[in-house]
């Protein structure tokens, strides 16, 4: 073996390379000259050099459909090579970077979601690690329907005995299931988020199996910036430079731009990350300065959400004592006040927070955003004003007293929000005055855990994994949410027509009065006309569907709905029809009293369909009062069928407006509003624009009624009051 001997003065300066290959970047900084052999003579570099030593890693980051990142270091700069394939041993896929880094940050894509991988690290000439248990799950695709499997671990870092027995009890609990992704609630590495820490009780705990298999998606805490109000507006504390996470927004939600805030969607499930130490613009705002740049984002982002469920995780929770307090810490008081009710109006399902050594879970809250007492009301916590539902219902669906699930529609409301702090998977215990937080349903400062959570379409399943001798776990805490469940549904068929009905959760089942079936969907066969109640409900009793069905015999036209509604000074009629059979026309009719109704207008039917078929007509001048709008439908033989009649009650905004009631044969009612007293011109004409009536009458403040007869026809209405208003309006008499 050749060996070289350089003589003379040892050269110490240091230089910087990067790189870019497939869209990532490698650097080396300060890189001292004796690591840089090979840049002399590459080919005696190789003969001479020995072998990289994995000393970090591997770790997943940015895991998408298509796509992963993974991470590792060296003790050497190397080249970089990943493998891949989908059964263990067999890596049909490979990519290289020939960057040479200590820092190896190698994304890979060609992938297919929802598949699981195994892959190697390593170099060109050296794999480092190519295990059993080196492989990913790569995102399910948006629209999947399978169960989410979901991780999360606050104040881990500290290299302690309960940090390793927390994780070894999880994995032991999750078995051969897979995670889909795992999130950090921040306080990674304890005590000053050195990389040296990072590397002690972070990554060296949990390299040879978490971390190797599950997607990372970080949040930072106050000890992840040094524990140094100094250093929050540092984005590059190790912390920063040790992950890689989707700012670019290229796994849904706004790009932020940022290593310390970000969202990302896997499923139905919207992912917030927040930073709750660091400051924006130019280290003057935090996260809960509702004008400053992370919530700005973050208004942005959930205004762009669309997804079922939303999840928002940072390290400072609103409501907490155990080692910390909300009551009088500035950062969680104002968080409490002011920060939570961006989330709570935007629908934001759960929020969890580390920080606090132990665990505590809420009821489901509402607008609680103040715990002190003021002169004008009193507003320490209480049921029936600071939880969504008024009571103490705890949502842990286990059959014990106030136990059923919680359940509320889907969307962009206040529907109330669990909030967990969940700080015990390293650090762990302290509690301070006041413990247990009255919001707080559970709360535990003794034993260490972490948060494991699933997402089975509209249901959502929270679980406390604890542990007293691990690595056997204990389930300490749980609940359940539901959403858009508590169904009424309406259903009209035809004699022998199969009808399939199904509950819209997922869980346990029973149809009582059609013969006790445990399945989620049933099929009736309707072989008898008439009308029939069928309900489902979960083994609790806490959810319940309920189905009307009617059978029947073929009818004309099956009108689905029928619906008024007020826009502004609009009353918008619409109705559908499922099937029509010799349908001609339907008629409106519109009434002030419920009794007497006029025309209104006339809509040709479809006459023979067995489509959807939607029909829709305008009230652009409704009587100020109650409106009644009565719909019928007329076939061709001329058999009329009235159908239902809706409501409407409308107060005009306008100083001068009219109403027609046709009241037929020639008579039509006008019902004037006319907000100041002064005189009133009329004017009708026909459609040739030939005048046929004129006059003016006095009419006070408020409303006048007028009365005129007209020939059958089609007519203009003019009405002119004293303040130079017009009115201008078709007419037609009958």
């Amino acid at each position: 073996m050749k060996r070289f001997l350089l003589i003379g003065i040892l050269i110490t300066f240091s230089f910087s390379i990067s790189t870019k290959a497939n869209g990532n970047y490698i650097g080396f900084e300060n890189i001292p000259v004796t690591s840089i052999n090979n840049f002399f003579d590459s080919e005696e570099k190789t003969e001479s050099m020995a072998p990289a030593v994995l000393t970090r890693g591997p770790y997943l980051q940015v895991g998408k459909q298509d796509s992963i990142t993974i991470r590792w270091r060296t003790d050497i700069a190397t080249d970089s090579r990943v493998t891949w394939g989908l059964a263990f041993g067999s890596y049909t896929s490979t990519f290289d970077l020939a960057a040479l880094t200590t820092e190896h940050i190698v994304r890979i894509g060609g992938l297919v979601a929802d598949i699981k991988y195994w892959y190697t690290i390593g170099s060109t000439t050296q794999v480092l690690q190519a295990t059993s248990t080196n492989y990913f799950l790569t995102l399910p695709r948006s629209t999947t329907t399978r169960k989410l499997r979901f991780l999360a671990i606050g104040d881990c870092g500290n290299a302690s005995a309960n940090q390793i027995a927390v994780k070894n009890t999880f994995i032991n609990y999750i078995g051969s299931n897979n995670i889909d992704a795992m999130i950090l609630l921040g306080d990674n590495a304890y005590n000053t988020g050195t990389d040296a820490e990072f590397q002690t009780n972070f990554f060296n705990i949990y390299k040879d199996d978490l971390l190797k298999y599950y997607k990372l998606y970080p949040a930072p805490g106050n000890h992840d910036y040094g524990n140094s109000l100094s250093n929050t507006g540092s984005r590059s504390m190790p912390y920063h430079q040790n992950f890689t996470v989707p700012m670019g927004g290229e796994i849904g939600g706004v790009a932020s731009g940022v290593k310390n805030y970000y969202s990302f969607d896997v499923g139905d499930v919207h992912f917030i990350s927040l930073d709750s130490y660091g400051k924006d613009n130019a280290n003057t705002t935090n996260m809960y300065d509702t004008s400053g740049a992370q919530a700005t984002w973050l208004k942005a982002d959930l205004a762009a959400n669309t997804k079922k469920w939303t999840i928002a995780y940072f390290h400072h929770p609103p409501y907490t004592k155990t080692s910390h307090t909300s009551d009088t810490e500035t950062d969680l008081v104002k968080i409490r006040e002011v920060f939570v009710r961006i989330l709570e109006r935007n629908g934001v399902d759960l929020v969890l927070c580390g920080h606090s050594h132990g665990y505590e879970r809420s009821y489901l809250l509402k607008n609680y955003y103040r715990t002190f007492a003021n002169p004008f009301m009193d507003t320490s916590f209480k049921f029936i004003y600071h939880t969504a539902l008024g009571t103490n219902q705890n949502g842990k669906y286990d059959g014990t007293a106030n136990s059923c699930s919680y359940a509320y529609n889907s969307g962009k409301y206040n529907h109330g929000s669990m909030y967990i702090v969940s700080g015990s998977a390293g650090q762990l215990g302290g509690t301070t005055a006041g413990y247990p937080h009255d919001c707080m349903y559970y709360s535990n400062a003794t034993n260490g855990g972490c948060l494991y959570f699933e997402v089975d379409s509209n249901r959502i399943d929270v679980k406390f994994i604890s542990y007293t001798t691990a690595p056997t776990p204990v389930i300490r805490d749980q609940f359940t949410i539901f959403k858009d469940v508590n169904k009424v549904q309406n259903f009209i068929v035809l004699p022998n027509t199969p009808l399939t009905l199904s509950a819209s959760w997922r869980g346990t089942y029973l149809w009582p009065n059609n013969g006790s079936v445990t399945t989620q969907t049933v099929t009736l066969s309707n072989a008898s006309v008439g009308n029939f109640d069928y309900i489902v409900r979960d083994a609790n009793s806490c959810v319940k569907d309920s189905f009307h069905v009617v059978v029947t015999l073929p009818l004309p036209v099956l009108v689905n709905s029928f619906t008024a509604a007020l826009n502004k000074d609009i009353v918008l009629l619409d109705w559908s029809t499922s099937q029509e059979i010799n349908n001609k026309y339907f008629t409106i009719e519109r009434s002030t009293d419920g009794n007497s109704f006029s025309f209104f207008g006339r809509v040709n039917g479809a006459g023979n369909s067995s489509l959807l078929m939607k029909y829709h007509l305008n009230d652009l001048q409704p009587a100020d009062g109650v409106n009644y709008y009565r719909l019928s439908q007329t076939n061709a033989d001329g058999e009329r069928k009235n159908i239902e009649v809706k409501r409407i009650t409308y107060k005009s905004k306008k100083d001068f407006n009219a109403t027609i009631i046709n009241a037929g044969r020639g008579t039509l009612n006008i019902a004037i509003h006319n907000a100041a007293a002064g005189m009133i011109q009329m004017k009708i004409a026909d459609m040739t624009g030939r005048e046929v009536m004129t006059g003016s009458f006095s009419a006070p403040g408020g409303n006048i009624t007028r009365t005129i007869h007209l020939n059958k026809g089609t007519y203009v209405l003019m009405l002119f009051n004293s303040n130079g208003q017009v009115i201008n309006t078709k007419i037609i008499a009958d």
